[in-house]
């Protein structure tokens, strides 16, 4: 007889066990569904090729197979900037099909500065004026030329960039050749000139006040990401697509711009 009661006892207490886990199971608050973001625009950016058209090429076909919308380089396509070296580089960008916008680099400017001309001017005759304004579904981008080490950014340049970051968009990019800040490096805009130096904080100033969303830039070989001094810009320095003088290797950029306005970069390494 006590056998029996100590089973009957033994079911009752599995039976509530598995009634009361089975009752907490079906009050658990489900987890919420996480809302699913949609690529906006994708654009790749890249920098320094310094006459390496072959790695050039390879990193535009595979930004193309990326999806992009587009691309902008940020400067330095050629050694000493002759017109040959820009016009060959310029074939790379035109041959992939892609959508392309480039402003110049300091190299970019050589041979025109030696030849006592507008040291533009060669950059000029293979791409045309580099300062404008990219918008595409609230986004915007603005190409400002600061690729002279002698020289400041230009009036016309500096009321583009400043008129523009005046008008709303959703986010703002703003992208140069030279950064004018790091945390870590010296090899900055200004480092050979003391007006140009005071106008890179003046840059620096302008893009805080307007609240940019994200600089970018070229010229280190060296990706890497961090926050004006003041910690209020978010800014990216683009790895070099040249193997040469490249810790890192060859590589490219690309920005992803979701439909909720968040945005990523990604540091790519070119196959």
């Amino acid at each position: 007889m006590k056998k029996l009661l100590l089973l009957l006892l033994v079911i009752l207490s599995i039976a509530f066990g598995y009634t009361y886990a089975k009752d907490r199971t079906s009050v658990s608050p489900k987890p919420a569904l996480l809302k699913q973001k949609f690529v906006l625009i994708r654009f790749a950016l890249v920098a320094d090729s310094h006459s390496d058209n072959e790695l050039l090429r390879r990193a535009l076909e595979q930004a193309k197979g990326k999806g992009i919308n587009f691309v902008v380089g940020l400067g330095d396509y050629t050694t000493i900037g002759t017109d040959e070296e820009l016009l060959a580089a310029k074939l790379k960008f035109r041959n992939s099909k892609l959508e392309y916008y480039t402003i110049p680099g300091d190299h970019d400017l050589w041979d025109s500065r030696d030849k006592g001309e507008d040291p533009l001017q060669n950059y000029l005759d293979a791409f045309g004026d580099p300062n404008r304004v990219i918008e595409r579904n609230g986004v915007k981008i603005i190409l400002v030329d600061n690729s002279d080490n002698y020289k400041r950014i230009t009036p016309g340049s500096w009321s583009m960039a400043t008129e523009s970051l005046q008008k709303p968009a959703k986010l703002t990019f703003v992208m140069t050749h030279r950064t004018p800040f790091h945390p870590d490096s010296s090899h900055v805009m200004g480092e050979l000139n003391a007006q140009v130096a005071r106008q890179a904080k003046e840059l620096l100033k302008l893009m805080t006040k307007a609240k940019v969303d994200g600089f970018f830039a070229g010229d280190l070989h060296f990706f890497g990401q961090y926050k004006s001094e003041d910690g209020k810009l978010k800014m990216t320095t683009v790895g070099a697509v040249t193997d040469d003088k490249n810790f890192q290797g060859p590589r490219f950029a690309s920005v992803t711009v979701y439909d909720d306005y968040t945005w990523e970069v990604e540091d790519i390494e070119i196959r």
